[in-house]
């Protein structure tokens, strides 16, 4: 049975993608640690349930270095009837030029159209010290910080992910669009199943 909801997750390396599929499924379903070196090397697919409904989360690989196996991926994934959110995550406590190199990529692997739907993903907003992140976004005039907002016309949302509260979660599915039409879905969810593509896939 297909999910109700499948969440890909795209950018470099370091960003915290894998830690946000866990905060996404409440669970820690991906391995996740702080460290220079890719964590996640292949395509790897997460289905739980999140708020009653079945979500697929997708860990890929830094985009920069697999561009084309992730393009491929998700051209797949747009062919079919799945409904899907794209979420480009970048850390807020590194963000430089090699970030504007990330987009671009984004933008190369979902095509214009599907770009235009996706989000951008902050995280390490928990080291901020409760400082509003539009405060840093519009402190960063013309920087890369803003180009990026920008090039996503703000569409962006925010990951604490060293907490546990539903709450942000709830909120990106809200912002998205995506919330109400979970909730008018009547599949009960199941429990985590975990899928690994490799690159003949």
């Amino acid at each position: 049975m297909d999910p109700d909801l499948t969440i890909v997750l795209l950018g470099k390396t370091g960003v915290g993608k894998s830690a946000s599929g866990n905060t996404i499924l409440g669970q820690a379903a991906f391995e996740s640690k702080s460290s220079l070196q890719p964590v996640t090397t292949r395509i790897f697919e997460v289905t739980g349930q999140v708020f009653w409904k079945q979500i697929s989360v997708i860990d890929t690989p830094g985009i920069l270095g697999s561009e084309e196996l992730i393009k491929t991926y998700c051209q797949e994934l747009q062919q079919s009837y799945r409904p899907h959110l794209f979420l480009v995550v970048f850390s807020i406590r590194w963000f430089s030029e090699e970030n504007q190199k990330a987009v671009e990529a984004a933008v190369r692997v979902l095509g214009p159209q599907s770009f235009r739907k996706s989000y951008l993903l902050f995280t390490g907003v928990n080291t901020l010290n409760d400082r509003p992140l539009d405060d840093c976004i519009r402190e960063g005039d013309g920087g890369p910080l803003q180009n990026a907002v920008e090039r996503f016309e703000r569409r962006y949302h925010q990951f604490n992910n060293q907490s546990a509260g539903r709450e942000q979660v709830r909120e990106l599915l809200e912002k998205s669009g995506h919330l109400r039409s979970l909730q008018q879905l009547s599949s009960p969810g199941t429990r985590f199943t975990y899928t690994v593509f490799s690159d003949s896939q």
